[in-house]
């Protein structure tokens, strides 16, 4: 017996290179798009069905995610959704993410909070020593 099993892919669901011909479609129809992102949500793969949501521009699949990143403290998925949120919104992430015990990704929303010095303080990089010369 093979200590390999086979993981396939939920029927009903493009493979990768399918994906990436899908995403790269001008006309791919707004149903179709919304349908796939759909299919993904509900198997947590949040990447896959945040790439369908924002090709289609699908709102309400973007405000599931975005909920999920505030109840899992995920900084970098919520960074795929846009940047530009509102500092107090990166800071309920980042204080989740602490709660959690996922310092890195608290770091990152420390980050883009732009409260560098409690970013700082989750650095795993020791402090940079001055160099002589």
């Amino acid at each position: 017996m093979s200590l390999k099993t086979k993981m396939s892919l939920p029927q009903g669901l493009p493979g990768c290179l399918k994906k990436r011909r899908l995403l790269n479609e001008k006309d791919l129809s707004q149903e179709l798009c919304r349908d796939y992102g759909e299919k993904f949500l509900a198997l947590e793969w949040w990447e896959d069905a945040l790439e369908f949501f924002q090709k289609c521009n699908h709102q309400e699949g973007l405000e599931k995610i975005r909920a999920h990143c505030l109840e899992s403290g995920d900084a970098f998925l919520l960074g795929r959704l846009g940047k530009n949120w509102d500092p107090d919104l990166w800071r309920r992430v980042a204080e989740k993410a602490m709660a959690l015990g996922k310092v890195q990704f608290a770091r990152r929303a420390w980050e883009m909070a732009g409260d560098t010095e409690k970013a700082a303080a989750l650095s795993t990089e020791p402090p940079e020593e001055p160099t002589l010369h």
